[in-house]
């Protein structure tokens, strides 16, 4: 595993406030991410360096929903589905995308090569690889209006 030096959680807020224009907050977390997760894989060109970002889905279905101001109540309805719908997801990959923009501040330029979100299921290898992972930076994101949660930036 190389080391990937993402910078510090006021960038992923700035960047996350300018993209839902709502005063996210973003803090140190504790614990992990709770199940059921969205997983969005970031990857470099060769020598390659991956980092996955778990997302707890209530999280996962804040940021879509306040991209495009769907309601609350929709979010809910989703979660007790334990699963996003197909809109969402769609704002969830778009959310996904931009945070290639964090991830690559450590230096390198790092894509969105894959994502999963409810009812799909990420990539076995990429799970297993990063709960294995030694760094991991761990979030806490409260989103006005929403749900928060958590985000682990796991490097693979």
């Amino acid at each position: 595993m190389r080391i990937v030096p993402l910078p510090p959680n006021a960038e992923l807020e700035k960047m996350l406030q300018g993209l839902v224009q709502r005063d996210v907050k973003v803090k140190p977390g504790e614990g992990a991410p709770a199940a059921p997760l969205a997983v969005g894989l970031y990857r470099t060109d060769p020598p390659v360096q991956e980092v996955a970002a778990l997302f707890e889905l209530r999280l996962a279905g804040s940021l879509a929903a306040s991209l495009t101001m769907v309601p609350l109540g929709a979010v809910r309805e989703d979660l007790g589905a334990g699963m996003l719908e197909q809109s969402l997801r769609d704002n969830l990959a778009e959310v996904m995308n931009v945070l290639a923009r964090f991830v690559s501040m450590s230096g390198r330029r790092f894509g969105l090569a894959s994502h999963w979100c409810p009812p799909e299921v990420p990539d076995a290898a990429v799970m297993k690889a990063a709960l294995a992972s030694d760094e991991i930076r761990l979030v806490s994101v409260d989103v006005p209006g929403y749900l928060g949660g958590l985000i682990a930036f796991n490097t693979l």
